[in-house]
């Protein structure tokens, strides 16, 4: 039995052959010169034979779409895989991880369990050590991508990066995957990319102002002149908070 290849070759053939003889035939055949008539076609008819934009091009032409708020349960899903970034989970990050959970959600004691166990599932499908990385950022992008409209859908974009990034540096280690997917993170939620160099610059601040008033308090110095310089510092990191809530209102 001849295989499809060769079938479809045969019909090919076939039609050629057939196109051929019915041209030689009609070679010789007088045709009368015939005027088609003059039919005027309605406005409404020419529209119908008008070439309309292929599917695929309105698509492409489509503004993208736009992740105006996550839910509380994907966003904590978001942090935790930031925290596995790293490979390896400090007890600082579990404790900032709680932090935020306990903020964002009333019940996240009850739902962190089940929420931990569904990015682990996720992150099980690792086939190499090289693609761990990648399950991650497939891990992140299905969970901003499936955050539909639900009544505790109230996470912005920012306030989601600020809170990632206050993990990211809680163990003093702003590991190189940590910063590979946060970017990925700040495309996907279409956030300028000057508002999140903003963000990261406030944030080493804060923690060098952190840092000075732990060594002031540990200074030997009159306890007036330290309640000065800590009052300051409290000033200044206030500032920066407020320019950093500025940043997340936009």
């Amino acid at each position: 039995m001849a295989n499809k290849a060769e079938k479809d070759k045969g019909i090919f053939t076939t039609l050629h052959g057939a196109v051929d003889s019915v041209k030689a035939s009609i070679q010789n055949v007088n045709v009368p010169d015939i005027k088609a008539p003059d039919i005027k076609v309605p406005n409404q008819v020419k529209e119908l034979f008008k070439k309309k934009p292929r599917k695929d091009t309105q698509d492409s032409a489509a503004e993208p779409l736009t992740i105006k708020a996550i839910s509380t349960r994907n966003a904590i899903k978001v942090i935790y895989y930031l925290m596995s970034a790293d490979g390896k989970i400090f007890h600082s990050e579990e404790d900032k991880f709680d932090a935020i959970g306990t903020e964002l959600d009333p019940d996240f004691i009850e739902n962190k369990e089940q929420i931990v166990n569904e990015c682990k599932v996720q992150m099980e499908k690792v086939i190499d050590p090289e693609d761990y990385y990648d399950v991650l950022q497939d891990g992140v992008e299905l969970a901003l991508s499936s955050s539909v409209q639900t009544e505790d859908t109230s996470i912005t974009p920012k306030l989601l990066v600020w809170n990632l990034l206050t993990i990211a540096y809680s163990d003093e280690s702003y590991d190189e995957s940590e910063r590979k997917l946060l970017k990925y993170i700040v495309r996907k939620l279409n956030i300028d990319k000057d508002i999140f160099l903003e963000m990261e610059s406030s944030i080493l601040t804060l923690i060098d102002l952190e840092r000075e008033l732990n060594w002031i308090k540990t200074a030997d110095r009159p306890y007036l002149t330290i309640e000065n310089m800590a009052n300051e510092l409290a000033d200044r990191k206030n500032v920066i908070f407020e320019s950093v809530k500025d940043l997340i209102a936009l």
